[in-house]
């Protein structure tokens, strides 16, 4: 019974799978969840950094403004307009190979997979920009969940710890796409992280 209810749920992911492999969308779902998660990072360190800067003492209001943030770009930019320009680039492919073939592709596996697979990209594309950086503010649920006596510049700079090594995360799974120094390249993303962190904590040194 169990395995009939999996089953039954994982079958529509296999069909969006294997029309995503038909137009070879996993290179592009790949750049945009990659694409995405780094500017998702990059927010949600602004975001508590500056709450940070500004005073705020409540890891409630961290949670809420990351949470906040992500959700706006993950679901509208990440998703939605994702979707939309997806759909119209696969359509506009769709129609360029019907008049080459002088055919209508209608009910087509072609066709199918010209509608299914921009759902494909920005679903990747949306998980990149939210996922990432609710991760990153971790410490800030749990600091309120178990209700623990943790200061709020220790949880700031736990969270921001967290989404650096994301960006680390990120850059060296971009090496290994690339064929180049999986560390080298983590650096490099996890450098823009740690400045954005040592300008905010200056800034919070000199206000």
């Amino acid at each position: 019974m169990l395995r009939r209810i999996l089953e039954k749920l994982v079958k529509p992911y296999r069909e969006i799978l294997q029309y995503a492999r038909i137009l070879n969308a996993h290179s592009i779902a790949r750049r945009m969840f990659v694409t995405n998660s780094f500017d998702g990072l990059l927010s949600g360190l602004g975001v508590i950094l500056g709450s940070y800067l500004s005073g705020a003492s409540n890891p409630i209001n961290y949670v809420g403004s990351v949470i906040g943030a992500s959700f706006s770009m993950g679901f509208f930019s990440g998703v939605v307009a994702t979707y939309l320009s997806e759909r119209a680039e696969r359509l506009q492919e769709l129609r360029k190979t019907e008049r080459a073939m002088l055919h209508p592709l209608r009910g087509s596996i072609y066709e199918k997979a010209a509608k299914i697979v921009p759902i494909y990209v920005a679903l990747w594309s949306g998980l990149g920009a939210m996922l990432l950086p609710v991760i990153g503010v971790s410490p800030f649920i749990f600091a309120e969940i178990l209700k623990a006596d943790v200061s709020v510049t220790v949880l700031v700079y736990t969270s921001a710890g967290i989404m650096v090594a994301e960006l680390f995360t990120l850059g060296a799974y971009l090496g290994k796409i690339s064929g180049e120094n999986m560390f080298v390249s983590g650096a490099r993303l996890a450098l823009i992280g740690l400045a954005a962190v040592l300008f905010f904590t200056l800034a919070s040194v000199i206000m």
